[in-house]
Parts: C-alpha cells; sequence; structure tokens
C-alpha cells in the first residue's frame, strides 16, 4: 500500500515537473516584432522577363539595396511577373526601386536592361 502511494507521488511530481517545462518554454511573441511605421509594400509587375534566371537576378539585385527589407515574386513565372517588395521609405523611394529592376541586367544578355515595370498598388 505504501509503495502505490510512492508511485502516485511520483507521477504527481512527473506531471508537475512537465507541466512546468511545457509553460516555461521560450515561445515566439508575434508582438515582440517591431514593425517598423516607414515600411511600406508595394506590388509591381515586370515585364521582360524570358527565364527563372531574370527572377533571381531581380530579385537579388532589389533585395541588396539599402531600405529593402524583402523582393518575393507573387504567382508563378510568365513575361510579365509580379513582384512584393517591402521596403523603408525613409531610406528609398519608389521611383528608385522602379529604376534599379529596369536597370538589373539579363541573365541571358547581361548587356541589356529589358525589364520595365508597372505598379500595382
Amino acid at each position: 500500500m505504501k509503495s502505490k502511494y510512492i508511485g502516485v507521488t511520483i507521477l504527481l511530481f512527473a506531471m508537475l515537473f512537465a507541466i512546468a517545462q511545457v509553460s516555461c518554454a521560450q515561445t515566439p511573441n508575434p508582438q515582440s516584432k517591431t514593425s517598423n511605421p516607414n515600411d511600406t509594400t508595394v506590388t509591381v509587375k515586370v515585364s521582360g522577363i524570358t527565364c527563372s534566371g531574370d527572377l533571381k537576378m531581380i530579385a537579388d539585385n532589389i533585395e541588396k539595396m539599402k531600405g529593402v527589407s524583402s523582393c518575393k515574386q507573387v504567382g508563378k513565372m510568365s513575361t510579365s511577373t509580379s513582384f512584393e517588395i517591402k521596403y523603408d521609405t525613409t531610406k528609398i523611394s519608389h521611383a528608385e526601386v522602379v529604376k534599379a529592376i529596369e536597370g538589373t541586367a539579363s541573365c541571358d544578355h547581361p548587356d541589356q536592361r529589358p525589364y520595365k515595370v508597372k505598379t500595382k498598388n
């Protein structure tokens, strides 16, 4: 009978320990990430794309710019592909982003700048 109580007591302590571990585990707090009030996100449609290499060159070129936090392809690749670009308006302007896209070299013909931008929003 005494061993039964010891077993139950050990089981209760084990459960309490497990609950304490779970409740003390660090979880990401979505509110802890501070969002910059100067950030804006625009979607631009880029024409002149001929291959997936073009997509990578455009995204890489834009993401290197100071003030740009992301440049992601939206939807499937086509001759006119959309990109969603998030940037800080105090560090870079929309016109500078457009100029950089249109100034990106083609992956097949590095001497050519075939891309044209149309802003969606």
